[in-house]
C-alpha cells in the first residue's frame, strides 16, 4: 500500500487528479470518523475534509515534501477540527498568513503545529483577567514598556511587572501542554 501512496502522491504533484482522487478515497473515511468524533457535526466535518483535501490538491508541488501523509492529513484535520471548535466556542483570531510567512521553509507538519500553538496561545491571552489581559496586550502586542504602561494607567510598575509575569506563567504552562500533547501524536 505504501507503494501506491508513494506512487499517488508522484502522480499527484504532476497534476493527475485520477491520482489524487485514488488519494482521497483511500483516506476519507478513517479521517472523517477523526474529525466528526471530535466536533459531532456531519456538514462541517465535511468541510474541514474538503479543505483538507483542497489544501492538498492547491499545493501539489510541495506534496512529495511530507514524510508521512496520513500523519500530515490527522493532524490537519486535528487542526482544522480545533480551529471549527474554537471559533464556535470563542470569539478570537490568529493571523495565519503571518506564520505562513515565518514558517515558508519548514516542514509543512511543523507549519500545522505551530499555526495550532498560536491559536492555544491567544485563546489563553483572551481568557486572561481584564487587568492582566489589558496589562499583558499592551506590553506584547503595543510593545510599551513597564514605565509606560504604569504611567498611562496609574499602577506601580511591580503590579505591571506581576502582571505580566501572571500572564506569562499562564502561557508558559499552555506551551508546556501543547508539547506534551504533541508527543503523543
Amino acid at each position: 500500500m505504501e507503494n501506491n501512496i508513494a506512487y499517488w502522491l508522484q502522480q499527484i504533484a504532476e497534476g493527475d487528479r485520477t491520482a489524487f482522487d485514488a488519494l482521497y478515497n483511500h483516506f476519507w473515511k478513517p479521517i472523517y470518523q477523526q474529525v466528526y468524533q471530535r466536533i459531532k457535526n456531519t456538514e462541517a466535518t465535511e468541510d474541514i475534509l474538503h479543505d483538507l483535501f483542497l489544501s492538498i490538491w492547491k499545493n501539489r508541488n510541495r506534496v512529495q515534501e511530507i514524510n508521512n501523509i496520513e500523519s500530515y492529513l490527522k493532524t490537519g484535520a486535528r487542526y482544522l477540527s480545533f480551529t471549527y471548535l474554537n471559533k464556535n466556542n470563542a470569539q478570537y483570531a490568529v493571523d495565519i498568513d503571518r506564520v505562513d510567512i515565518i514558517l515558508d521553509d519548514a516542514p509543512i507538519e511543523d507549519r500545522l503545529h505551530y499555526r495550532y500553538l498560536l491559536d492555544l496561545i491567544q485563546e489563553e491571552i483572551e481568557n486572561l483577567p481584564e487587568r492582566c489581559k489589558l496589562i499583558f496586550k499592551e506590553s506584547r502586542v503595543n510593545n510599551k514598556s513597564i514605565n509606560q504602561i504604569a504611567l498611562e494607567y496609574g499602577l506601580s510598575k511591580s503590579t505591571v511587572e506581576n502582571q505580566i509575569n501572571k500572564a506569562l506563567k499562564r502561557l508558559r504552562l499552555i506551551t508546556k501542554d501543547f508539547h506534551l500533547f504533541i508527543s503523543f501524536f
